[in-house]
């Protein structure tokens, strides 16, 4: 049975995008990646930049044409705030808002600034958000392998009608509808991406590995090896499960390392740890995380708890391997 809140390639028309004028503002990863599919799958793209930016040099080098930000909108049809969160709502308000025409549309790659009312947008524009499950560079690696990045669709404020099918046609131009692209709504993609980084991708995973390999080197083992154990093998492990899913892993694995995994898992993955999980999901959802972000976003740098004797043999194994890899 189909579910109607997938998209593939032979679902989607890319008609909806012809002679369509659309503005790309931010050129960081994300915003060139984006900027480079749509031109390769043959839309009108133009990248808005100020006057001063270091960016014009990349632009002009990768092709594409560019104009100064409040001249480009005023025959957008499509404007796509590619810039950081914590930019956006000052370039909308700067640049964007007073330009925007009647039945243009305001595309968003993350639903942050929306969700949590920090852009004031017009009534006579529609919303909309295709966000990739994957930094720009990837985005841009898999289009020009044939392939895609997955990319989660929403529709916020549906002025003309069409939001929908203009989100699923810029899905299939990026290459996102390659492997799928699926309906949600700029809440739920804003609170779980939050979440889902603050528990797994920056902040549980990484802060798992440095801690274990902490207490490897305090108690005496080689830095070679820890490293090997805590940080190399985590690929193979994810690559497992991300197969075939989690089952599968434990079926692939030792019988040693199936007990030890299950039992341990359950020590450290107690209930207390739950009780966290919900606690940082609570304060995501009422805006808690929000305010404290504000008001603390530039008092958070990564400092390594581990010997920085350590940190230099790490580096050196990575570059090691990094440099066999690339000349195999």
């Amino acid at each position: 049975m189909k579910n109607s809140n997938l998209f593939f390639d032979s679902d989607i028309s890319t008609e909806i995008l012809d002679n369509k004028n659309i503005v790309i503002i931010g050129y960081g990863n994300q915003g060139r990646a984006q900027a480079l599919n749509l031109r390769d799958s043959g839309f009108n793209v133009t990248v808005a930049l100020r006057n001063d930016s270091p960016s014009i040099s990349k632009v002009i080098e990768d092709g594409l044409k560019y104009g100064q930000i409040d001249k480009v909108i005023c025959d957008a049809d499509i404007v796509c705030l590619l810039v950081p969160d914590s930019e956006a709502p000052k370039v909308f308000n700067r640049y964007i808002k007073s330009h925007l025409k009647e039945g243009s549309a305001l595309l968003f790659s993350h639903g942050y600034n929306i969700h949590y009312n920090l852009i004031n947008y017009p009534n006579y524009v529609d919303i909309i958000m295709v966000a990739p499950s994957g930094g720009g560079a990837m985005v841009r690696r898999e289009y020009s392998n044939k392939s895609g990045v997955p990319a989660l669709l929403a529709v916020e404020q549906n002025f003309t009608g069409s939001g929908l099918e203009l989100v699923k046609a810029y899905g299939k131009a990026i290459g996102s509808s390659r492997v799928c692209t699926f309906l949600s709504t700029f809440k739920e993609e804003t609170e779980t991406d939050l979440y889902g980084e603050q528990v797994l991708l920056t902040g549980g995973i990484p802060m798992m590995i440095e801690k274990s390999l902490k207490v490897l080197l305090e108690d005496g083992y080689s830095p070679v090896v820890a490293w090997f154990v805590c940080y190399y093998e985590v690929k193979m492990i994810v690559d497992l499960f991300h197969e075939k899913g989690i089952e599968y892993l434990y079926r692939a694995i030792s019988d040693t390392a199936r007990y030890g995994g299950l039992k341990v898992g359950d020590y450290l993955i107690d209930d207390e740890y739950e009780i966290k999980l919900k606690k940082v999901l609570s304060d995501i959802k009422t805006g808690e995380f929000k305010k404290d972000l504000e008001k603390n976003i530039d008092n958070k740098s990564y400092t390594s708890s581990i010997n920085s004797k350590h940190v230099e043999e790490f580096s050196n194994i990575m570059n090691v391997l990094f440099e066999k890899n690339k000349n195999s």
